[in-house]
């Protein structure tokens, strides 16, 4: 089940290191990370970056990364919504954020309304990781 809000994602997150924690200390040095912690810890994915997680669970990042990749892209692929935003802006700036299936983050900041590019781009952005 995934968390509601803040309180419940960051007790999330301190759930699983402490699972991560109690392994640790449990196991035969070496050993691997088991499948159940990595499914964990990419869960987590939806409300932190990789980053954060590899660096409160003290993981590799790049295979954090990799493992968020294959679990985003075995959920099957996510379509692509086009949005005619030309007549929702008047003027002014447009600003938007967006994650991508791989966990990939991006933020556009523009003074245009709908610049011609901005399509093609959040097309490649969504596709990128896959």
């Amino acid at each position: 089940m995934k968390p509601k809000n803040e309180p419940e994602a960051r007790a999330s997150l301190e759930a699983v290191r402490d699972a991560f924690e109690q392994w640790r200390n449990t196991r035969d040095k070496r050993g691997r990370v088991p499948e159940s912690l990595w499914e964990a810890a990419v869960s987590l994915s939806a409300f932190y970056s990789a980053f954060r997680i590899s660096k409160t669970l003290r993981l590799n990042y790049r295979e954090l990364r990799h493992r968020i990749g294959l679990h985003s892209s075995r959920n099957g692929p996510s379509q692509f919504v086009e949005l005619n935003v030309e007549h929702m802006f008047s003027s002014g700036q447009c600003f938007m954020e967006l994650r991508s299936p791989a966990g990939f983050e991006i933020k556009i900041r523009t003074m245009a309304t709908s610049p011609p590019w901005l399509t093609e781009l959040i097309r490649c952005f969504m596709d990128h990781g896959r």
